[in-house]
């Protein structure tokens, strides 16, 4: 299988590439893209940087570029009540925390013409699901919401909160859209580094940032080694 991975963090891309064998290097559009082997599938990562379009183009280059048949995207968000601190969190559903498309009677967090949630592949899920029982990695699975702004507080979430997201981030239902309309499987898993609202969040942020981009990569190896 050709895997594309889109890190959000050098250091979590950075231990990424120890896994690799053949390591190559590509330039391609601004972008680095490394490619290798792991447990003979053909893989390719990159750092996307930050927020929806970064995560677009991230994607579309590894499909359409280097063939990619699955997308697995990680990194750090914030966690929605009751998910908490360090938990993670297997993205089932994707939607947007900030598009409004009501005017023309889509439902709020539609784009026009797509689909409200874009959902992983079941079979995916019961793969991935394997793989992190098999590491002794405990997780949560459900809806995670995406918007180009670092959530604070739960007013800007008001739209959505009732659908009971379990965290909020700034690119994985942009991985998922792109993904969705070429066809090809996508893979979102978070690692919560602060819980929106909490007095001690941006600390939090801060405190776990570099140790759940750490955990995010380990447990992309695991599944990788188990998939």
């Amino acid at each position: 299988m050709r895997i594309g991975i889109i890190a959000a963090m050098k250091h979590e891309m950075d231990l990424l590439l120890d896994e690799l064998i053949d390591l190559e290097e590509t330039k391609y559009l601004g972008y680095t893209i490394f490619s290798g082997t792991v447990n003979e599938h053909e893989v390719f990562i990159l750092e996307s940087g930050m927020g929806k379009v970064n995560a677009s183009m991230a994607t579309t280059i590894l499909i359409s570029e280097f063939s990619a048949e699955l997308i697995i995207n990680t990194g750090i968000a914030g966690g929605i009540s009751p998910s908490k601190t360090t938990d993670v969190i297997i993205g089932t559903k994707l939607m947007y925390n900030d598009v409004d498309a009501r005017v023309f009677n889509y439902e709020y967090g539609q784009v026009p013409q797509m689909p409200r949630f874009f959902q992983i592949n079941p079979e995916l899920l019961v793969l991935v699901k394997k793989s992190l029982n098999k590491a002794n990695v405990s997780f949560k699975e459900g809806l995670i919401v995406s918007g180009d702004k670092f959530i604070s507080s739960i007013e800007p979430l008001k739209e959505v909160i009732d659908l009971k997201p379990l965290a909020t981030e700034m690119e994985g239902c942009a991985v998922a859209q792109v993904a969705t309309r070429a066809g090809v499987d996508f893979l979102i898993i978070r690692y919560i580094s602060d819980v929106i609202g909490l007095p001690s969040q941006i600390e939090d942020y801060f405190e776990y940032e570099d140790k759940m981009s750490k955990e995010s990569a380990l447990i992309t190896k695991s599944i990788l080694n188990n998939l």
